[in-house]
């Protein structure tokens, strides 16, 4: 009772801080806000809002059943997991962050998915979508769409491993079928936008919440001790600007990218591989979000995008700053979605999005 009582009292001392940094820094918390509004506006809802519909769509319909013919094969030889988890790990792959905990959500609900083995599936279900590395961090960050997919497919190698190394002891095992009802093509898409409206909302107000974060932690010079404290720590290999990159991106992860346009991209090759794959704790509340009341294992989590990160590093970090480290800072830019090859990957992916409905709604006629 008297730890818990102390937890309590501490509780009440952090939100005591936190009014008190609302009414005296006012314009920092502001300046944050419009910060997270231009990332929300400029990256998070054109790179993740159509893919938060498509995975919303797979997994009120019975697209996602369709999913485990082709791919069921994969998730069981490859990822050791049942064959039915086969359309999460597929929307978390091409969808971003949130995707593929939103597949894992619906299935929950339904009662084909316990919250237990919901949460072993997140250890490989969440890394960031191919449009984002792509146009955002190969273009924006390496001027090279070929060195983010590079990137991509080093996250998906240690998101395997990852995986494999936290479920060892937690098999994952899917529920009887059952009652399981789907949504028709047009109920399925209605529902879809309509979720995915919601769910976007709430991944923007996480932005914000942590842009707000990032900016207090700036304005009080936080964020400076940190990075030459980071910079010494690393020997110098690690710049203080690279350092205060990481820090941001440890908190909310569109951040830490705008952060990384403006670096040399060695700084970049050494930052960004782990950062992506962490996701940031941005990242991590708006995927515990997805699953409501309760939410998912939060340290399971937590220790899942540690372990990915680090893996991701140890694949992707040498080859890049191999590639990179001689390489002159960019200019100061923000996260675009780039025109050019970026333009062309999403076209692919609308053109998949339209061959998965047209081929759900003829096989319900």
């Amino acid at each position: 009772m008297r730890k818990g009582k102390d937890k309590g009292w501490l509780l009440v001392g952090g939100c005591a801080a936190a009014a008190g940094a609302l009414l005296l820094c006012s314009a920092l918390v502001g300046e944050g806000i419009r910060r997270g509004l231009a990332i929300c506006a400029s990256v998070m809802i054109p790179s993740l809002y159509p893919f938060l519909i498509l995975s919303d769509f797979v997994a009120r319909t019975r697209v996602g059943r369709l999913l485990e013919g082709p791919f069921g094969g994969l998730a069981e030889r490859v990822y050791r997991c049942p064959r039915q988890l086969a359309p999460a790990i597929l929307m978390s792959w091409i969808g971003g962050y949130p995707a593929g905990a939103r597949v894992l959500s619906g299935m929950v609900r339904r009662g084909s998915l316990s919250q237990r083995d919901a949460d072993t599936a997140l250890t490989f279900c969440v890394n960031s979508g191919p449009a984002f590395m792509a146009a955002v961090v190969g273009a924006g960050v390496f001027r090279s769409v070929g060195w983010g997919l590079f990137l991509y497919g080093c996250q998906l190698a240690a998101g395997l491993l990852a995986g494999r190394i936290l479920s060892r002891r937690r098999a994952i095992r899917m529920r009887p079928a059952g009652g399981e009802k789907y949504q028709s093509p047009v109920e399925g898409f209605v529902g879809a936008v309509s979720s995915a409206t919601a769910g976007m909302l709430s991944i923007c107000a996480f932005v914000l919440v942590f842009s707000a974060v990032c900016r207090l932690l700036e304005g009080w010079g936080v964020l400076g001790l940190w990075s030459e404290w980071a910079s010494g720590l690393s020997g110098g290999a690690l710049t203080p600007d690279g350092a205060a990159c990481l820090g941001v991106g440890l908190l909310e992860i569109g951040g830490g990218c705008a952060r990384a346009q403006a670096l040399a991209p060695g700084q970049g090759a050494l930052v960004l591989p782990f950062l992506l794959s962490f996701s940031s704790l941005s990242v991590i509340c708006q995927v515990a979000a997805c699953f409501g009341d309760p939410p998912a294992d939060f340290g399971l989590l937590l220790r899942g995008r540690l372990l990915h990160g680090a893996f991701t590093a140890l694949l992707a970090s040498p080859v890049l700053w191999r590639r990179f480290a001689s390489v002159p800072a960019m200019a100061v830019g923000r996260p675009v979605l780039a025109p050019g090859s970026g333009t062309l990957l999403g076209i692919l992916c609308l053109l998949c999005v339209c061959a998965i409905l047209c081929s759900t709604a003829a096989g319900d006629r």
